[in-house]
């Protein structure tokens, strides 16, 4: 039986790959956030009303976005495999993937993104009726108007059952980036099912691993936000050292 790295051991593992390198990781979440944040405001500035039309709209363009930003989230994955391979990381890695096979990144980002938005969708339809419904009463009484509260809990249901399937095709799919970057000959669907094999058994690890991380979000989040810039390479460093462990673990077919 195999034994695998505790969330301890992988996090003592990344504190010592991090250091002396923190300048250039900092600088390359700072590129990679300017490169990708202004389209996302510009999305939700243009397209924030709360009409069917402006959320299908919206959720439409959000989904174009991140296939844009899935170039970069490759390019990450590969930065910090190099840092958990004690290689030197450079700023430029954060391209790697726009020059280097970036229809596959697209087409695995397709995925990704098509499940988020879909799974997401329905809440957001719910809470564009349900904002539409309590403005409406809001005009003729100081009661919330009959219905809102079977909105309201619809709305809740949707939200959750989004929110799960968020979460668990996001442990599911972690490690598709990493696999693309070991075995550039497979296909996008290959890669996919391969990240499905490798998870089985882990996925509660993963997100055990990710829990463990809040106390530190909420320091990033209280400082206002500055601490993250710390917090994330830090994460990024752990999620390359859980796949690495994994996959010199595993045979995936």
């Amino acid at each position: 039986m195999e034994h695998y790295l505790s969330s301890t051991s992988l996090k003592a593992q990344a504190k010592g790959q991090l250091f002396g390198k923190y300048g250039v990781l900092i600088g390359a979440l700072l590129l990679q956030l300017l490169c990708t944040e202004p389209l996302q405001f510009m999305c939700t500035l243009l397209f924030g009303q709360s009409t069917p039309f402006f959320v299908i709209l919206s959720s439409a363009v959000t989904f174009l976005i991140s296939l844009y930003s899935g170039l970069f989230s490759a390019g990450e994955a590969f930065l910090y495999l190099k840092v958990s391979c004690n290689q030197k990381p450079r700023i430029s890695d954060l391209f790697f993937c726009f020059k280097n096979d970036p229809i596959k990144v697209i087409k695995l980002q397709a995925v990704l993104a098509g499940i988020s938005t879909l799974a997401m969708l329905p809440a957001s339809l719910a809470a564009c009726f349900l904002d539409t419904t309590a403005l409406v009463g809001s005009s003729v009484s100081t009661t919330l108007p009959s219905g809102s509260g079977g909105l309201f809990l619809l709305y809740a249901i949707f939200l959750v059952i989004g929110l799960v399937i968020l979460v668990y095709a996001s442990l599911v799919f972690s490690q598709c980036y990493y696999l693309m970057l070991d075995f550039p000959d497979y296909t996008a669907g290959e890669l996919l099912k391969m990240s499905m094999q490798l998870m089985k058994g882990h996925k509660g690890r993963l997100f055990y691993i990710r829990l463990s991380f809040l106390p530190l979000m909420l320091l990033g989040l209280f400082s206002c936000c500055v601490g993250f810039l710390w917090v994330s390479p830090y994460m990024q460093a752990v999620n390359a050292g859980f796949y690495l462990d994994l996959i010199k673990k595993q045979s995936p077919r």
